[in-house]
This record gives C-alpha cells, sequence and structure tokens, in this order.
C-alpha cells in the first residue's frame, strides 16, 4: 500500500476489521483461506487429517493419498444463499446473494511398486499415488448494506481529519487547499472535499461545513474467490505409515464496489459561500478496488496407524507467498440546495486512480488429528488446527510503508486454534453424516468466532458415489464507513466515528459426484 492509500483507509474498508487500514483488513481477509474439501468431508466438518482416502487428501493432508488402492475422480458444485443482517445506528437492514459455482475437481492415479515374485505385498513401500486437483479454498461473495441518521458525526469530520494529515504549516497553502493534493500534484481524497465545500480552513485547521443528524447510506458490494491447484504424492508403508507431499499454486480475485452517501444540513460557520448556510446537501463517495494474486505453498503430511481401527495425522501447511495487484479507484462529489429547495451548487470531482503491487505472505498452518474407525459401522473424526495471524507479513519496496503495515498486523492479530470434528454412520450402501467446524478470532481485542454447523449423506453404487451435504455457516463482525483521527477533534466531540454490526448467514449445499476406477 502507498501513502495515498494509507490516508484514506477508513474509507475502504468494508467488512470484518474495519478499524484497521484497508492492507490489514484484506491481508486477514486473503490468509483465512480453508482446505478444499469433497462434500464426504465437508459434511465431516472438514476434520479431514487423520482421515485419508478421499480426494479431499489433495488439498488437505497429502498422507492421505497413501490410502487409495484404485484410481480416482470426483467434482463438486455449490449452491451458496448468504444474508447479512446489519444495525447501523439503531436501524437494521438485510441483504441477500445467491450464487451457484463450482467447487473442486480432482483425479488420483494408483500404482504399486514392483515386486519380486513370491514376496509380501503388505509390507514395505505396497503403495505409490499421484493426484492433482482444482479447490475453491474461499468464498469472497457478500452485500454490505446498512443506513441510519447519525446524531454524533458527519462524513465531513472524517474529511477535515483527513486533512490535517495534510497541513504541511504553509498556512496560505492551506487556506487554499493546495496543501492537499499529492507530492505528484494529483489531488487527494481531502482535496476533493476541499473543492466540493465539504470542509474549511481557518487559523485553527480544517473544519467541517455540516452539521449532525444527517441520514447516512453505505452499500459495498462484493465478489470474488481463493483457489489452489495442487499435485500431490502420497505413499503407504506396510500399511502402517503413510506419507505425503504436495505443491499448491493458489489464486485470489477480489473487487468491492462501493458507495457511501449523506444528506444533511449545512452549517452556519464561516464558509466562502454564504449561500450556503442552512442550506442542504448530498455527498457521495465512491470507491472501486480490484484485487488479482497468484500464489505458491507446499504441504507435508503423515498419517499412522497403530491399530486398525485408530488413525493418527499431522499435517503442516507452509504459508503461501502472493505477488497482488491492486487497483483502487475513488471520487467525492456533492449537490447543494440553497435554504428555500432551489439548486445552488454541484461539485463533481474527477475520478482518482491509485495502483499498488506488494507481496503477501500468509500464516503457516499446523493441524493435528485423531480417527476412529469402526468397520462397517462407521467413523468419528477431529482436528485441531494452529494459526498464527500474526505472522502474516507484507513486502514492498517502500520500507517504512512495509514496517507501518507489518507493525500494524502484529498489533492487530494473534494466533488461535480452530476446532473440527465429525461422524459417519453406515447403512450398508448409504452413509449419514454430520460435523461441526468452530474457528477462533483472529483478532487480539474483538471475539469474532465463527461456526459451520454441516449434515449430509453419502451413497455407493458399484465404482458409482455420490455425496451431499447442507452446510450452515455464521459470522459476526463489525463495519465502519470512516473513522475520525483521535487527534482530530476541533469542531465537535465525535468519537472515533460510527459503526455497524454485521451477522453472516450463509446456507450452502454441496454435490459431488465421483467414480473408482
Amino acid at each position: 500500500m502507498n501513502f495515498k492509500k494509507l490516508v484514506i483507509f477508513c474509507a475502504l474498508c468494508a467488512s470484518g476489521s474495519s478499524v484497521f487500514a484497508q492492507y490489514a483488513a484484506d491481508a486477514l481477509r486473503f490468509s483465512e483461506f480453508n482446505q478444499g474439501t469433497t462434500s464426504r468431508f465437508k459434511g465431516l466438518g472438514s476434520a479431514q487429517t487423520a482421515l485419508g482416502g478421499d480426494l479431499s487428501s489433495i488439498s488437505g493432508n497429502p498422507a492421505g493419498l497413501g490410502m487409495f488402492t484404485r484410481n480416482d475422480v470426483s467434482f463438486t458444485t455449490n449452491f451458496s444463499s448468504s444474508k447479512i443482517t446489519s444495525s447501523y445506528l439503531n436501524n437494521s437492514i438485510e441483504s441477500q446473494k445467491n450464487k451457484l459455482g463450482f467447487d473442486q475437481i480432482g483425479i488420483v492415479f494408483h500404482t504399486s511398486p514392483p515386486r519380486a515374485k513370491g514376496a509380501d505385498l503388505e509390507t514395505g513401500w505396497v503403495g505409490m499415488n499421484f493426484g492433482v486437483g482444482y479447490n475453491k479454498t474461499s468464498n469472497l461473495n457478500g452485500t454490505i448494506d446498512y443506513s441510519g441518521l447519525n446524531p454524533q458525526s458527519s462524513y465531513a469530520d472524517f474529511l477535515a481529519g483527513n486533512a490535517t494529515g495534510f497541513n504541511d504549516g504553509d498556512p496560505a497553502a492551506a487556506g487554499n487547499g493546495s496543501a492537499l493534493k499529492y507530492s505528484d500534484g494529483s489531488p487527494s481524497l481531502a482535496r476533493m472535499a476541499y473543492d466540493a465545500y465539504l470542509i474549511e480552513y481557518d487559523p485553527k485547521g480544517y473544519f467541517p461545513t455540516t452539521e449532525l443528524n444527517s441520514i447516512q447510506h453505505n452499500t459495498a458490494y462484493r465478489t470474488g474467490s481463493q483457489s489452489e491447484v495442487n499435485f500431490a504424492f502420497g505413499a503407504n508403508y506396510s500399511n502402517k505409515l503413510y506419507i505425503g507431499a504436495s505443491l499448491a499454486l493458489s489464486s485470489l480475485s477480489y473487487n468491492v464496489d462501493r458507495t457511501f452517501t449523506e444528506r444533511g444540513t449545512n452549517s452556519d460557520y464561516p464558509t466562502q459561500e454564504p449561500e450556503l448556510i442552512g442550506g442542504t446537501y448530498v455527498s457521495t463517495y465512491q470507491s472501486y478496488q480490484v484485487t488479482d494474486g497468484s500464489g505458491v505453498s507446499g504441504k507435508l503430511g503423515v498419517i499412522f496407524k497403530p491399530q486398525d481401527a485408530i488413525r493418527i495425522g499431522v499435517n503442516f501447511i507452509a504459508p503461501t507467498l502472493y505477488t497482488i495487484k491492486d487497483d483502487f479507484s475513488e471520487s467525492l462529489n456533492a449537490d447543494y440546495k440553497r435554504p428555500n429547495g432551489s439548486s445552488f451548487y454541484k461539485s463533481t470531482n474527477s475520478e482518482e486512480l491509485y495502483q499498488t503491487d506488494y507481496r503477501l505472505r500468509t500464516p503457516y498452518k499446523l493441524n493435528g488429528g485423531v480417527a476412529v474407525i469402526v468397520n462397517k459401522f462407521g467413523l468419528l473424526s477431529g482436528d485441531v488446527e494452529y494459526v498464527d495471524y500474526s505472522s502474516i507479513r507484507y513486502f514492498n519496496n517502500d520500507k517504512a510503508d512495509q514496517n507501518q503495515n507489518n507493525a500494524k498486523i502484529r498489533d492487530s492479530y494473534q494466533g488461535n486454534m480452530n476446532l473440527r470434528a465429525g461422524a459417519e454412520i453406515k447403512l450398508a450402501s448409504l452413509m449419514l453424516r454430520g460435523g461441526i467446524n468452530r474457528t477462533g478470532s483472529p483478532y487480539k481485542y474483538l471475539d469474532f468466532t465463527t461456526t459451520t454447523l454441516s449434515a449430509g449423506f453419502g451413497y455407493r453404487i458399484d465404482k458409482m458415489y455420490f455425496d451431499f451435504t447442507f452446510q450452515n455457516f455464521t459470522q459476526n463482525s463489525e463495519s465502519s464507513p470512516y473513522e475520525i483521527s483521535e487527534d482530530y477533534r476541533y469542531i465537535r466531540d465525535t468519537g472515533t466515528g460510527p459503526s455497524a454490526s454485521l451477522k453472516n448467514q450463509r446456507n450452502s449445499v454441496f454435490l459431488t459426484i465421483g467414480s473408482r476406477f
């Protein structure tokens, strides 16, 4: 992130840790991806570390590939319905979005090492399998919509605080707004606000020209996903020890289209345009973010069977090293009317585009799991995962910016434990499943845990298999349309700015169709 994007971070934040800079929010967002799984393992709460024998092992614990004794191929589709309920300034709004998607496709090739005639086929390296698969690891779609009457602050308070950060100590430059441009001469968001008469300047500094009790409305449309292609290898030693490794090539795409409007009354503070005093205004801030990236990672895993009914698994997922390109554009406009309702002035600023290239290192993940297989009756499986989000790192060519953002990450995020558990009951060719996936909060000072419940069934017929899973995801978070600097309290005591409470509920169905041959 360059300086331009840093000073306007509050306007960019669309969800989750909106009190942090956009980079910190995006760095976390791109680090919370899941291991791709088939419908079967989704039905088990994704508790897969010790199980193996499923195409999910390609993207999860590659040691599970060693359990295959035949070739296997499958694909998974999904349909999701997301609903976000927002509460902002004592007003609630619901927004909903439905999407049909493609989740997973993979294939495993089974090979047996050559043996001498008469050799024991159950000892030594009895199987070596290779797999390749595509998996969607994160769904970034959603719509955030909230509005309300704000009695404590105006968007212009944030803009005046923003302008204060640009003041170079030259009263003449501050008085005509020339201090509000970047070093390359392009206008800042503060300059747009100054040109639109939303802020003014006197010897004490910049101040808002708007009254309180404005009606604010924020809408952010988010689209995108993360996915990976895995190339994996798994081996079986004496049907007791299974080892595996994989190489993951990751990609991400994330777009945010945001509009923030405010309708209110102009203040009676001194202004360059006396006719605005007592009139009304409508300010509109618009931004669009397009982020694309690609990365690489590796995975190592082991599964050990001390007894036929017990499996113990360990899986290490190395950090993903992303190269990311971020294009961000913004504009700020205002429309004014006189006290008698007649149109007075309309300010239109040209859209400004900022481009940033950076590198991101996501946190490592360490998984441990135990599975108990009850032959002919079913199984129980449980996982514990540790993720250290404070180890996220941002890299670019500006060392000061890099150090500042990494310090923000260390101060904001922490390590956490994720718990997954599932059960499967066998009824001849029919299997019933249920599971839970509870993810701890990555924040040091906020408790944003998430819970995913799942239930499903599977059916086997000859060489074909079909798995169906229903999944319910619930997450609580916060969103702030802007944050007012703690150092800025010129006109009124505004606090740090308004915040919306968000409840994200997503219901999804997954269907996997596969064949063993």
